[in-house]
């Protein structure tokens, strides 16, 4: 038996956390890696009613992360709440949540605040209509502002974060090791936000890198099509073996990008699945959606026995829901949603699936 005298136990019971601590893990558990700062950051953009949203990341992912649009920018009456914990534009108190929806993207006020906290500088460039100049506002961690300066830039904001996980060496460590793996999610995750937002302009460009192979330009046109956006985001050779279909039932709106039945399964392969909901990208790793992307593949399947073996084929589709139902507000990266009814969902989209195949 062990003799607790004999461990490094804690003189007394529960204890409050100083909060310095908690702003860390708070922040930590937000912002896992680089790729869910440029997330963050595309978010804030969009809920800017931005329509060019440029993305600079350095080839390391963690020197250098920068995000440029053309948003209607930041008054100056919110600088100084900016990057303060919990301070948001989107909700008055917890009974908005419900409203969120469609609206916004982001709600809750942490991402600034957790980027202050875990990088080395943070610099906010920002004007708005009307003003003759931007102001470059410089944050420290604590998300107070330390410094303005007068600055040069077109209506809308740049966020620049540098020296990213500065205060979490074993984070950065990691973020290093695997910085190509997480510049493929960023170009991944920018992909499925042009499929969400076909009408906005997304470009990734990769700093100090050897080649520009991992650069990445979606510009969409006046009038564009779905088609059209299909075949910028992934290519001629998959979007030629898809069709748009749409349906609406019970509420719901449903717009989707599927292989056809005669689909060369090498051309839609490995693609995967770019899913939303109310325009908002979601994970298809868990949940309802990976049961949704599965009841895809079994009817792909029964279509063409053919293309039972083609490993993770492509389909895009965004799931407009009726208000209230669905809880946006059950992960910290705000990549899955809770629906008061999954099964009537499963069921809308089977049906689509079933008139298609």
């Amino acid at each position: 038996m062990v003799d607790e005298s004999d461990l490094d136990l804690p003189k007394s019971g529960i204890i409050a956390l100083p909060q310095s601590t908690v702003k860390r893990i708070g922040s930590s558990q937000v912002l896992v890696d680089p790729s869910s700062v440029v997330k963050e950051l595309i978010d804030n953009a969009l809920d800017a009613r931005a329509t060019a949203i440029f993305v600079f990341v350095s080839a390391n992912t963690i020197d250098c992360i920068e995000v440029k649009d053309n948003g209607h920018g930041i008054p100056a009456e919110d600088w100084p709440l900016v990057c303060r914990r919990y301070c948001t534009s989107k909700i008055r108190d917890f009974d908005d949540l419900k409203e969120v929806g469609g609206k916004w993207l982001g709600f809750r006020g942490e991402a600034m605040a957790g980027i202050a906290e875990m990088s080395g500088t943070l610099g906010i460039t920002t004007r708005v209509e009307g003003e003759s100049v931007a102001v470059l506002l410089k944050i420290g961690r604590s998300g107070e502002i330390e410094s303005t300066e007068r600055a040069s830039r077109p209506v809308g904001t740049t966020v620049k974060v540098t020296n990213f996980f500065k205060t979490l060496p074993v984070r950065k460590q990691a973020a290093l090791k695997h910085s190509a793996r997480c510049l493929a999610q960023i170009k991944r995750m920018m992909q499925a936000y042009a499929f969400a937002r076909p009408t906005v302009r997304f470009s990734l460009q990769v700093r100090k890198a050897k080649t520009d192979k991992g650069n990445w330009v979606y510009a969409p046109k006046p009038g564009l099509s779905p088609e059209d956006a299909a075949l910028k985001v992934i290519g001629r050779e998959c979007a030629s073996q898809c069709n748009w279909t749409a349906l609406e039932v019970d509420g719901f709106e449903i717009q989707a990008f599927l292989p056809r039945p005669d689909a060369a399964g090498a051309k839609i392969a490995n693609e995967g699945a770019f899913i939303s909901i109310d325009s908002r990208p979601v994970s298809t790793s868990r949940g309802l959606m990976r049961q949704l992307v599965a009841a895809f593949k079994e009817r792909l399947r029964k279509a063409n026995l053919a293309l039972a073996s083609t490993k993770d084929p492509f389909i895009c589709m965004n799931i407009k829901c009726p208000p209230d139902s669905y809880d946006s507000n059950i992960e910290p990266a705000k990549d899955d949603v809770l629906f008061e009814n999954g099964e009537l969902v499963l069921g809308v989209v089977d049906k689509l699936l079933r008139l298609h195949y």
